[in-house]
């Protein structure tokens, strides 16, 4: 391997160990981490963004299909709960949530 290329992978693994490790807080502190925030950024904003636009799609699809359905049962509780589940779950996940808070998505 390269020497230029090994400082750079060894100063990357420096940063990226420094970034996230553990930082002394109170325990009334209810802050997330720079690693929790950094982490959120960096992983779980763009994973909720693709569930985003995966289910704008699929909602897409299902409106389509749902119109057929119209003329028979006027009931518009299964449309709603795909609408939920599909694009304002994952919109309130990537848009509204606190930066490094509540992982699960709820």
């Amino acid at each position: 391997m390269k020497p230029a290329l090994r400082r750079i992978l060894i100063s990357a693994q420096i940063g990226a160990l420094v970034a996230l490790a553990p930082t002394a807080s109170l325990a009334d502190d209810d802050d997330p981490s720079v690693g929790a925030k950094i982490f959120d950024v960096i992983i779980l904003r763009p994973v909720g963004a693709v569930r985003l636009i995966v289910g704008a799609g699929a909602l897409a699809i299902t409106s389509v299909l749902y119109t057929f359905r119209l003329p028979f049962d006027s009931d518009t509780g299964p449309f709603e709960e795909a609408a939920e589940i599909l694009v304002v779950e994952p919109g309130n996940y990537v848009f509204r949530r606190p930066l490094g808070e509540d992982f699960s998505g709820s």
